[in-house]
């Protein structure tokens, strides 16, 4: 990727202008949770706009665009077309309407799952123009995915694969929310309540989920791949893997055609499938990359792949633990998202790093990549230990209520790691600034 006008280079921008965003609210809402600094905001309101924004920014965007990069970047010795560089454009345009919205004017915030909204037109706009260059980006550019996966040796199979799964997963999560809203459309009474939202993006966010795991087990094999003796699985036991984490993504539209978006069945049905459907790829494609940790060596790609993994683990063992809702939830979804964007940014600054454009030490990317995943590490934690104490999840501030020391311990840590994770996030935006526009600093 040596060319900075590829679709690729446009996706990449996309998801880092996502990124930087992201931390800025992150490092409020993480002051509004930390002891002594939650009593600088008895509001709740704007911090719940905040929230929204970055939980939509880090869970959606981020996730969506850097899978779409890894997918142009997998295939960028397959030919394309400048009409290619017209979805990151319109997606890049989303992105900036999102992050705009909480200043243009009130905004009622429902925290629903997956994707929380801000009740306002213009964030719903921001939405539909996201996903609609998305969803083009990523049909564009299939038919290149399937001949990597079918006709090159360029990469094992589970790579090409697993992103023409997760290109699956975007569109049938789309169509999920589609189906939904055409029900609930039909039902006024439900309209612009926090219920509307909660099944409007239930199914689809569920799909998304596979989603986003397909693609962290393809940049975790192009990270084993970076290591000495690194591989991944490729041949039929790799197809094996990707079509039973696929199937399910397939399947899910139709939910909707046997039981009402408003359904406890329906709710029921999404679980279930995530529950049964997500685990096999992660587990399947995470020991390989775990295999190929043992081949030695050192730098960020390591550090970043290992600690990517760890997160991965600490936030599904956390899952298993979880009963009603408390921090727990949350501690649950900081670990495995963590993994996701660590492995996502370990790809981003080696893959910017060999094409020339950013000119930094390994050890400044080592320390990166320590600072945000022991970071997040200590977050979940964190938020673990506050759920065990009974800490309510989606609250903040005086809200909390921290009136045992376990509760205050809990916080403590999560604010520290709070803390680490966004001096981590920060160095990437940095990296990432450094890396497309080179000129403006010199060589740390």
């Amino acid at each position: 990727m040596r060319d900075k006008t590829q679709p690729a280079a446009a996706w990449l921008a996309v998801a880092a202008t996502a990124m930087t965003f992201m931390g800025a609210y992150a490092f409020l809402i993480a002051l509004s949770r930390a002891p002594v600094f939650n009593t600088l905001f008895p509001s709740q309101d704007f911090f719940r706009v905040a929230l929204i924004t970055h939980v939509t920014l880090s869970l959606v965007i981020w996730f969506v665009a850097f899978t779409l990069f890894t997918a142009h970047y997998v295939t960028r010795d397959e030919p394309w077309a400048r009409g290619e560089l017209i979805p990151a454009a319109g997606a890049m345009l989303g992105v900036a309407l999102i992050i705009v919205t909480p200043f243009t004017g009130p905004a009622r915030p429902v925290l629903n799952n997956y994707v929380p909204v801000l009740d306002r037109g213009l964030y719903f706009a921001a939405l539909g123009i996201f996903f609609a260059f998305s969803t083009l980006g990523f049909v564009w550019r299939i038919p290149a995915l399937i001949r990597v996966a079918t006709r090159s040796k360029a990469y094992p199979v589970i790579i090409p694969g697993a992103l023409l799964a997760a290109a699956a997963g975007l569109v049938s999560g789309d169509l999920c929310v589609l189906l939904s809203l055409r029900e609930l459309s039909q039902i006024p009474e439900v309209a612009g309540d926090a219920i509307f939202y909660e099944a409007l993006f239930w199914g689809g966010g569920h799909v998304m989920q596979f989603a986003n795991t397909l693609c962290v087990m393809a940049v975790w094999a192009l990270l084993s791949l970076r290591l000495p003796g690194g591989r991944a699985a490729d041949g039929p036991a790799a197809w094996l893997i990707i079509a039973v984490t696929a199937a399910p993504v397939l399947f899910a539209p139709f939910v909707y055609f046997q039981f009402p978006a408003l359904s406890p069945e329906n709710r029921q049905m999404f679980l279930e499938i995530k529950r049964w459907g997500l685990a096999a790829g992660p587990i399947f494609a995470g020991a390989w990359a775990l295999y190929s940790l043992k081949g030695g060596g050192s730098g960020p790609v390591r550090r970043g792949l290992a600690l990517s993994l760890f997160l991965f683990a600490l936030g599904g063992l956390i899952s298993l633990t979880i009963h009603g809702s408390d921090t727990r939830v949350p501690a649950h979804y900081h670990g495995v998202i963590g993994a996701v964007t660590l492995a996502n940014m370990t790809l981003a600054l080696a893959v910017t790093r060999d094409a020339g454009w950013l000119k930094v030490r390994e050890g400044w990317m080592t320390m990166q990549a320590t600072m945000y995943g022991v970071g997040q590490s200590l977050f979940a934690i964190g938020l673990f230990i506050g759920g065990l104490a009974g800490l309510p999840r989606k609250t903040f501030g005086a809200a909390q209520e921290l009136d045992t020391a376990l509760k205050y311990a809990g916080m403590g840590v999560m604010g520290i790691g709070g803390l680490m994770a966004v001096l981590g996030g920060a160095a990437f935006v940095v990296f990432m600034i450094r890396a497309f526009w080179p000129e403006r600093g010199a060589r740390p």
